[in-house]
């Protein structure tokens, strides 16, 4: 891994130990085949929740690792942030006909 990967992990950990794990449990889905391993998720995500790892999956060698699921509070930041669409919050829960929270 490289150096400002390992920066970047080392932000989300320290962003992560101020936390406490969110009230409700939010589902990540990473599409690691998908994952060029940018860090931009990592880095916009404000609890930490995400951590960039080394993966032979990815044509880069390297994609983003859900490392804390309890501390995402389903803000949907790092999915909106995500250039190759590799990364959904809560996707198969708001398919199945629930609401996102949004009224027309």
């Amino acid at each position: 891994m490289e150096k400002f990967e390992k920066e970047l992990n080392q932000a989300a950990r320290e962003r992560r130990e101020k936390r406490k794990p969110a009230p409700k449990q939010n589902e990540l889905t990473v599409v690691s085949v998908y994952c060029k391993g940018c860090g931009l998720c990592v880095d916009i995500c404000p609890t930490g929740t995400l951590e960039l790892e080394d993966n032979m999956v990815s044509k880069f060698g390297v994609s983003v690792k859900v490392a804390a699921p309890e501390r995402c509070i389903g803000c949907r930041m790092c999915e909106r942030r995500c250039p190759d669409f590799a990364i959904f919050v809560n996707y198969e829960k708001l398919t199945r006909g629930q609401s996102n929270g949004k009224t027309s």
